[in-house]
């Protein structure tokens, strides 16, 4: 990234920000009949405290009672406010032609703010098995492959998740499971009686890190997933079920490409593969966290790539831009001979919340490719 981009970004995040304070406290103003200047101390502090809390929800400190319910209370008054300031932009403009009280204004933006929070916050709570078909050349024989990614266990997840989301791996009958990365994302739940439901995992199931697992250090992260029975994969190739299982750690693709949440390491996606064995007279999927450097693992004869790390954009209107950041956002994808299925994943980072994506777990029906 050039020098200059970063402060221009930053500089366009912060007039944003200026501005959507300034127009909620106008508008909030008008509401309640009052002048907007303790408005814009309000909604000014809400979101600089709330963005400083929800970057610093993975630090240590927040395992304490104080710092976990701000981490809690500061994520959600996040997404509230962005709803809260599409919806007042909308009933605006209706105001044009309504001529609403301020009264009946107000209450129609607080119901749909509330109402639409609500719905978002149990979409990202409620998993759902999402069924796919995938077709693989050399494969022998059909399988059911489940695919995890961005359980993001911390302060709204936690042992109770870990059970729902290891109810519907069983109830979905795998004969391997595929987890690729995001595990944690803060200390708060770090610790291995928060995995134990992964013990009653009914069959293999092989892991790649993510970015987020950094934040509790890489390998104190993997620890508790090898005690739990989990195959950790490092830049490793394995095979299981006529499988060549490729597990490639979190990196840049390439030494030209920048990647703000890989860890600074020599290793790329470019440099990596070619010194794996990768048996191509089998079927070969590659786990790799974030769905980058396809044109490097193409290259490499791999089969299928599968990844999370974008949860799809998680939140419209996020979910338009991510469709323009990344190549492959979501779903299940093809690049010439490599196929590409990137799960929205079955967490949430920052907003508890959920709109235009789902909270999901994979199956997918992996079958041989027809002649």
């Amino acid at each position: 990234m050039k020098n200059w981009i970063f402060p221009l970004i930053l500089i366009g995040f912060l007039a944003i920000m200026g501005l959507a304070v300034w127009y909620l406290a106008r508008r909030t103003a008008f509401v309640f009949g009052t002048r907007a200047t303790w408005w814009y101390v309000t909604y000014s502090f809400l979101l600089i405290g709330s963005f400083v809390f929800m970057f610093l929800a993975s630090q240590p400190w927040t395992v304490n009672p104080i710092g976990h319910i701000c981490s809690i209370v500061s994520s959600v008054v996040v997404g509230l406010l962005l709803y809260l300031l599409m919806f007042m932009l909308l009933v605006d403009i209706v105001q044009l032609f309504a001529h609403m009280p301020r009264w009946l204004f107000g209450t129609i933006v607080g119901v749909l703010t509330l109402g639409v929070c609500g719905v978002a916050m149990h979409n990202a709570l409620s998993p759902k098995l999402v069924e796919v078909t995938v077709q693989l050349p050399k494969l022998q024989q059909s399988l059911r492959a489940v695919q995890l990614t961005d359980t993001h266990i911390g302060h709204f997840r936690g042992k109770n998740h870990v059970q729902k989301l290891v109810n519907l791996v069983n109830e979905a009958k795998p004969d391997i499971i595929f987890f690729t990365g995001d595990c944690f994302e803060s200390w708060y739940n770090f610790n291995a009686q928060t995995l134990e439901p992964l013990t009653q995992l009914k069959a293999p199931i092989y892991f790649v890190e993510g970015n987020h697992d950094g934040y509790v250090n890489n390998k104190q992260a993997k620890q508790p997933l090898r005690e739990a029975g989990v195959h950790v994969l490092e830049n490793e190739v394995t095979t299981d079920k006529g499988l060549c299982i490729v597990g490639l750690e979190y990196m840049s693709a390439d030494t030209k490409s920048t990647n703000a949440h890989a860890p600074h390491r020599s290793e790329t996606i470019e440099s990596t593969l070619p010194s794996l064995s990768i048996d191509k007279t089998l079927p070969v999927i590659a786990l790799q966290h974030s769905p980058i450097g396809t044109d490097y693992i193409e290259k490499a004869g791999i089969d299928l790539l599968l990844s999370g790390h974008t949860h799809g954009g998680q939140l419209w209107p996020l979910t338009w831009i991510n469709n323009h950041v990344f190549r492959y956002n979501k779903g299940l994808n093809r690049q010439n001979t490599l196929q590409i299925y990137t799960s929205c994943g079955s967490g949430s980072f920052g907003p508890p919340m959920r709109m235009g994506t789902s909270s999901e777990v994979t199956l997918l029906h992996l079958e041989p490719a027809s002649k």
